[in-house]
């Protein structure tokens, strides 16, 4: 026994003090030397790409807007390409919540005048166009039950975009929707000038960074599918409501107590005059928002025979 473990030991001794070598494996035959790909197939390179397109934005708090275009690229690799893109929204459709604040919104409230009329005055995207690069890293094989097998591809793209964008009107209103004097006879009633006020849409050009990722699928060498998520974040007044403070709706440009206070709320605080309740709904309100949509597309790609490697 004693034997045994000195032989071990010194076994181990020697494993240990000699230096790890890997083995080299020589690879013989027909192969020795071939590339590790061969012959593969290009797509994209040197290739006018045409997508016909069909968008649908989601998260949206208020409405949805469904877009239809084209877009267009051409890939001066199988990697790289830059492109433009092209969309309209001639679509949209109200949310659940439009539907509760059309349902549940009360009377007399400058926010909103008419309840029924809510879904006019909250903002939409009617179109949409952009300028991107677009950077393919991966690509492979796509096997559905090992019977339908596609190339694919993997691609990220970035630009800037300019979207055509529909909110409500600016406006300054005061809260007093009928006015009445000692005997309660009425005297002005403002519920023509609020609802005009309320339908009345003005239109401006937003410009935003856009990037979004997606798969191609390749139906055959000069046809693919392909679905992409999109993102083009920037300021807007989604709601058409009074939903920041300007301290000169208060009365005083020096009125600190109405700051972080809404148009309609800070009217309470003003240090000189009791003035009406106003509500004042202009740039300041817009916010932040993502903007998120997904796409999907046809892609046609020119000419129709693509490139092939050696």
């Amino acid at each position: 026994m004693k034997r045994l473990i000195g032989t071990l030991a010194l076994a181990g001794a020697v494993l240990a003090a000699a230096p790890a070598q890997a083995q080299e494996i020589q690879l013989r035959g027909p192969l020795a030397g071939a590339r590790s790909v061969s012959r593969l197939v290009r797509y994209r390179e040197g290739r006018f790409a045409i997508t016909p397109m069909f968008g649908v934005s989601f998260q949206d708090e208020f409405s949805r807007d469904l877009f239809f275009g084209v877009r267009a690229d051409y890939h001066f690799t199988d990697w790289l390409g830059l492109g433009v893109m092209g969309a309209f929204s001639p679509v949209h459709v109200n949310t659940s919540l439009t539907d509760q604040v059309v349902a549940n919104s009360p009377a007399g409230d400058a926010n909103v005048p008419v309840a029924n009329a809510f879904a006019s005055q909250v903002g939409r995207r009617n179109w949409m166009a952009d300028v991107h690069v677009s950077f393919i890293p991966l690509r492979g094989k796509f096997a559905l039950f090992q019977s339908l097998v596609a190339d694919v591809d993997f691609f990220l793209f970035a630009g800037a975009a300019f979207v055509g964008v529909e909110e409500r009107q600016d406006v300054s209103l005061t809260n007093d929707r009928v006015r009445t004097d000692l005997e309660g006879n009425v005297t002005s009633d403002a519920r023509s000038v609020t609802g005009a006020s309320q339908i009345a849409r003005a239109s401006r050009v937003a410009i935003a960074p856009t990037f979004g990722a997606g798969l191609n699928f390749y139906i055959n060498r000069f046809l693919s599918f392909n679905i992409e998520y999109r993102a083009t974040p920037f300021q807007w007044n989604r709601s058409g409501t009074d939903e920041n403070s300007t301290v000169t709706s208060c009365g005083s440009a020096g009125n600190e107590a109405c700051t972080g206070f809404s148009d309609y709320v800070s009217t309470y605080f003003s240090r000189t005059t009791r003035v009406p309740r106003q509500t004042v709904i202009d740039s300041n309100d817009r916010s932040w928002s993502f903007n998120q949509m997904v796409t999907f597309g046809l892609t046609i790609y020119l000419p129709t025979a693509p490139r092939i490697g050696p």
